[in-house]
């Protein structure tokens, strides 16, 4: 039995940085119950669903109104029994609904509370609304992403949501730990804009150091050349020479020893002042080759290297099917779903997906029934609209 499975996580969140903190400790066998809106997940719908899929597995689901006096009393019963409460409104709601910190500590002093927001729970920006998109334009990841001369780049992903969730999980554990030497729950603060300045460290560093900003650099990394995505005869890969044995090799590799002696490309500084030109010689070479080719050549050779795929492509590569990082669980609304394991192999287990991400109230009537509510008082609830049930339940 893990040792998680005894802790149980009350799931107030929203969109994807709580759902996804939610989501990791469920995958590491915590009872995480998700409380949610009758209208549902506002990103509920997002990518046909695939947000919820990916961030609500394991979890069960109980559909409440908080506004509704009745409801807020079923979540003070779900704090007193919780290890951990997770929620992500805007700072100032859990207190306006009477949920907030103060009131859980004195229901639960041991509860783990942590609250997700765009900017924080103090600072003058904290009442403000706050995405991951609004984050990474405002801690200058828009402004090193992507080329020279284009528009600020939006991260493909949204890796600060996801990050946060990461930072949540962490802080939970930690708070776990100090919990078995105090005896206290905490209070836990994480926000989005701090997230993005975390991930964001390195550059600040070298900025306070030099003075110099970052700068977008396509797919390259300005402080090595070559060390970019290059364009093959039918493809792109990416080839990383950050040392001079790899630089070597990869001259090798493509037969273009000749470089090797000349002046403008002696080191790694002088190949950075003259990446333009560098890269124009590999291009060159690389446009009479195949992708898959070039990719066999370095990989023999020892180089960093790797084609560039699509999604299509990755859950086809062999080596991702023999990690056995993908699973495919068949959600009862959306069909066929393939979902990425928490990546942490232990003893060479990744953590199970037991359960697809829950509908709307798919588990009140479980859920009240096991905080002691009897079957005429769930009725009472959802005939008043404070709960609400699937379907499926009635």
């Amino acid at each position: 039995m893990s040792v998680f499975e005894k802790i149980k996580v009350l799931d107030m969140s929203h969109a994807l940085a709580g759902p996804f903190a939610g989501m990791l400790l469920a995958d590491f066998g915590a009872q995480v119950v998700k409380v949610e809106h009758p209208h549902g997940d506002h990103f509920r719908p997002l990518l046909g669903g695939a947000y919820h899929a990916a961030a609500n597995r394991n979890k069960l689901d109980i559909s409440l109104d908080l506004k509704k006096p009745e409801a807020v009393e079923v979540v003070k019963k779900l704090m007193a029994e919780s290890d951990v409460l997770i929620e992500s409104f805007t700072p100032g709601t859990m207190d306006r609904l009477g949920l907030g910190y103060e009131v859980a500590r004195r229901i639960n002093p041991r509860i783990i509370y942590c609250s997700i927001s765009g900017f924080g729970q103090t600072g003058p920006y904290r009442s403000l609304p706050g995405y991951d998109v609004v984050a990474q334009a405002m801690c200058g990841i828009m402004m090193c992403t992507g080329h020279e001369g284009s528009p600020p780049v939006r991260i493909g992903a949204s890796w600060i949501d996801m990050g946060a969730g990461m930072y949540t999980a962490l802080a939970v554990l930690r708070a776990l730990m100090e919990r078995q030497e105090g005896g206290q729950g905490q209070c836990v603060d994480i926000s989005l804009m701090d997230t993005a300045l975390s991930w964001m460290s390195p550059l600040i560093a070298r900025y306070s150091m030099s003075g110099d900003l970052p700068r977008p650099a396509g797919s390259a990394l300005p402080a090595f050349s070559p060390y970019q995505v290059f364009k093959a005869r039918d493809g792109y890969l990416f080839i990383g020479a950050s040392t001079e044995r790899f630089w070597r090799l990869l001259c090798e590799a493509l037969g273009l020893e000749r470089l090797q002696q000349e002046p403008r490309f002696a080191d790694n500084a002088a190949r950075v002042k003259n990446r333009d030109e560098l890269t124009g010689l590999i291009e060159q070479a690389l446009a009479e080759m195949d992708r898959d080719e070039v990719v066999g050549k370095l990989r023999r050779a020892g180089m960093p290297c790797g084609p560039v795929l699509d999604v299509g492509q990755v859950l086809d590569d062999p080596h991702v099917r023999a990690r056995g990082v993908l699973d495919h669980l068949e959600h009862p609304e959306l069909g066929p779903v393939t979902q990425v394991k928490t990546p942490i192999a232990a003893d060479g287990e990744m953590p199970p997906i037991r359960t697809p991400a829950p509908g709307v109230g798919q588990d009140t009537r479980q859920v009240l029934a096991e905080l002691g509510y009897s079957a005429r008082q769930i009725e009472q609830l959802l005939a008043t609209g404070a709960a609400t049930a699937s379907p499926s339940q009635d």
